[in-house]
């Protein structure tokens, strides 16, 4: 995986941040988007914002909900 350049960290920002914990906390896109009271859709994007930054997943789907990735 390649290093994450200094102007993409750059792109992040708090509303990034936000989303990636409320995933990370709930295991799942659409209990996080109720949780932040955004639709699915708009917390996908948001998902593939941090994807786009991060050249990661972040998050697999698993049986049960959503993984983070190593």
């Amino acid at each position: 995986m390649d290093t994450i350049a200094l102007n993409d960290i750059a792109r992040l920002n708090l509303s990034l941040t936000v989303v990636f914990l409320a995933i990370f906390q709930e295991g799942s896109v659409s209990r996080a988007a109720r949780r932040l009271s955004l639709s699915q859709s708009a917390l996908s994007g948001s998902l593939g914002r941090l994807r786009a930054i991060t050249q990661d997943p972040l998050f697999v789907r698993r049986h049960g909900g959503m993984e983070p990735t190593p």
